[in-house]
């Protein structure tokens, strides 16, 4: 079960020095830290121009076909670029001198003998060799630029779209298109004034790499309309945010975004590889200026709520790109698996979903990706993508570095050149603490601090123009959207091709209650004047205290008021105000956090039940949670509208429960809420689309009732 309060844990990294990562992610978990050290062998000579050499081409270039050429393997005689021992005593790597190619950015994998979960396995020498997943480009890329969604957006950047993007005025940069509705989902498209629409393309034509090709038109046989209007932006680099999640299917979402993430490290390793091979090709008297890179490795970063999201994740990754070898699986499936032997009968479907299996929420992991494997816990500056939770990412960023490194203190580096972050799961995330959500979006794309041995010659020029944010892709996917989620996207989202945003056609919570409610149940919403955001809070408990409370102490001898608070602040205000108050001395109480302990939450429950306490505060994120359930409510009183709606149907629900847990309540159930129009999001959930403008913006009255 989550706890709301975790301690720091230490998670595996290791060591790996290439040219562009010489760092060492923070070792995480209390594991032993994996180093995993390799270099270069031997430097590229440029071929020198001479009779002899061109009489040998022009021969060459008159042979027929042969088989390729039998690999060479340098072995280590004495050198310091031999075997190297890792710290867990395993055999790590051997270094080889490639004769066409070298990787500064990603090294391909060595010709080695290594143990793989325990098994002792030789890696082949075609391993180390570019394949045809770099062939399949050759070619091709110019040609097909306009089509090809990883070429178009990069290319633009490299042109003066980008600039003439930057140099139109804020204000007049973006344009908004009608919304379309596609029932239920409605969608809005945010683009670029500087730049023409891009058509929206199916996977068939959005070449992806050979080894993608056919998982790609099998996973667009599953989707159906509405998730293939999604996956195509996605697919295409656009920003999403998405209060659809739901209603779009979560695995079918994560499928398209799995391999979206696989396509694009694919694709930027191949374009560093045939870049080396240019590199290592050209005459001494040619110069190219070749930028395919950013100052730092990972390029992917995943924001996940629980380390069972991340098992779920990592799953469907490996089954998209098919790995020979998998290092370091068993001890991933033991820091982050774990059997769920929890008994949730009770329990609604969303919670299940949210909570089964591993629900730790403090937690990180790097991958790292070569031609035939998967190394899982790869130190930050090693890896390509980054799995985190906001906390456990937060906790790394400034608690960076361990035992004589802890010293080097804040360090976000690593998130430098990230170009597609996806946020799953928001809603949940933001029942955690969206302030950590915020801070890491903080540390997204800056100028690194150090160089991390970057070549900075390869660098592509709009990471040294700090720019790099209006290339990086965001993805944010929740069951619904929130002024906090439509607030980091209005911030963060400044991608140039645009952005696309999904909300659903709400027909409301109000009217999915369950039948065992009392006959004749009223739900009243009040609304009171709020000038601004910031001084809600105080309009909102001024208008509890004068109305709802004042009722309840004039009425003493009435018992069973649950009143659900869905603000922290609010619930430790209220809390007080009943504690401390003269007015409220004679009102006994019981209170329910995500924070109050098993033991007062029993007592709490019981004497509510008895009658004991007469009313009883409820926190949101307490049955977020922990989804209790309460026993001889009479009356429900939202101090605030819930976020989610399905709480809006549980909590009214209890008004069905007698005392013993199963008999239907006598008498007739009342509920009210409290509302303003700040509240506009989570009134259109509650009340449905339709209703909700007329009870915020409704001068007739105050007090709406539906029965």
């Amino acid at each position: 079960m989550f706890q709301p309060e975790t301690n720091a844990c230490r998670e595996g990294s290791d060591s790996q020095t290439p040219p562009l990562q010489l760092d060492r992610e923070p070792s995480f978990d209390g594991e032993a830290e994996l180093t995993d050290e390799s270099s270069n062998d031997g430097s590229e000579v440029n071929p020198k121009t001479n009779a002899y050499a061109t009489l040998l081409q022009a021969l060459k270039a008159q042979e027929p076909a042969r088989a390729p050429a039998r690999k060479r393997r340098k072995l280590s005689n004495g050198d310091t670029n031999g075997q190297e021992i890792a710290s867990n005593g395993e055999h790590d790597t051997i270094g080889m001198q490639k004769a066409i190619t070298k990787e500064p950015d990603f090294p391909s994998p060595r010709p080695e003998e290594k143990k793989v979960d325990g098994v002792q396995e030789a890696e082949s020498d075609s391993d180390a060799e570019v394949g045809d997943d770099v062939s399949d480009d050759e070619g091709g890329a110019l040609n097909r630029s306009s089509i090809d969604p990883y070429e178009r957006h990069f290319a633009n950047a490299e042109s003066n779209v980008l600039s003439a993007h930057l140099a139109t005025p804020p204000e007049k940069r973006w344009s908004t298109r009608p919304t379309k509705l596609m029932h239920p989902v409605r969608i809005t498209m945010t683009l670029p004034n500087a730049t023409e629409a891009h058509p929206l393309r199916p996977p068939q034509d959005l070449k992806f790499k050979n080894r993608l090709t056919a998982k790609a038109e099998r996973l667009w046989e599953k989707l159906d309309t509405t998730q293939r209007d999604l996956a195509m932006p996605i697919l295409q680099y656009m920003d999403i945010v998405s209060g659809a999640r739901v209603f779009q299917d979560p695995a079918m979402l994560r499928d398209v975004v799995a391999l979206h993430a696989l396509d694009h490290i694919f694709k930027t390793r191949d374009h560093v590889i045939k870049n080396n091979a240019k590199l290592a090709n050209q005459d001494g008297c040619e110069t190219l200026d070749l930028r395919d890179q950013g100052f730092t490795r990972p390029k992917v970063l995943f924001l996940l709520p629980t380390r069972q999201s991340c098992v779920n994740l990592v799953d469907t990754i490996v089954s998209i790109c098919e790995p020979e070898q998998q290092e370091y699986k068993a001890r991933f499936q033991e820091s982050f698996g774990g059997a769920d032997e929890k008994t949730w009968s009770d329990k609604p479907q969303d919670f299940r979903d949210l909570f089964s299996g591993n629900d730790d929420d403090m937690f990180r992991i790097g991958l790292k990706f070569t031609r035939k494997s998967i190394k899982y816990f790869s130190a930050f500056y090693s890896s390509d993508i980054i799995i985190a939770s906001p906390l456990g990412l937060r906790d790394a960023i400034e608690n960076s570095g361990d035992g004589k490194e802890k010293k080097k203190g804040h360090d976000a580096d690593f998130l430098s050149s990230i170009e597609i972050i996806v946020v799953d799961h928001a809603n949940a995330l933001q029942m955690q603490n969206w302030q950590h959500v915020e801070y890491v979006f903080s540390q997204l794309n800056l100028l690194p601090k150090e160089a991390h041995g970057c070549d900075f010659s390869r660098v592509r020029n709009w990471y040294l123009d700090n720019n790099a944010r209006h290339l990086r892709q965001t993805i944010i996917l929740s069951d619904f959207l929130t002024p906090e989620i439509n607030a980091l996207s209005s911030t963060h989202m400044a991608n140039i091709d645009g952005k696309v945003k999904y909300t659903l056609f709400y027909k409301g919570a109000m009217l999915e209650l369950p039948p065992t409610l009392p006959p004749n149940t009223t739900q009243t919403f009040l609304r009171y004047d709020s000038p601004t955001p910031a001084k809600d809070p105080d309009a909102r408990f001024q208008h509890f205290t004068s109305t709802i409370l004042a009722s309840l102490l004039r009425d003493r001898h009435s018992k069973g008021t649950l009143v659900f608070v869905p603000s922290s602040f609010d619930f430790i205000r209220l809390r007080n105000h009943f504690a401390t108050s003269n007015e409220t001395a004679s009102l006994s109480f019981g209170a329910i956090s995500e924070y109050t302990s098993v033991r007062e939450v029993m007592r709490a429950r019981s004497h509510f039940v008895s009658g004991r306490h007469s009313v009883l505060l409820y926190s949101e994120r307490a049955h977020h949670f922990r989804r209790y359930q309460l026993k001889g409510v009479q009356r429900v009183v939202f101090y605030g509208v819930p976020e989610n709606p399905i709480f809006w149907v549980e909590i009214v629900g209890f008004l069905g429960l007698g005392a013993s847990g199963s008999e239907v309540g006598g008498g007739r159930g009342a509920v009210r809420a409290l509302f303003s129009k700040w509240d506009v999001l989570k009134m259109e959930r509650v009340v449905g689309t339709e209703r909700v403008k007329k009870l915020v913006a409704d001068r007739g009255g105050d007090t709406f009732d539906f029965v």
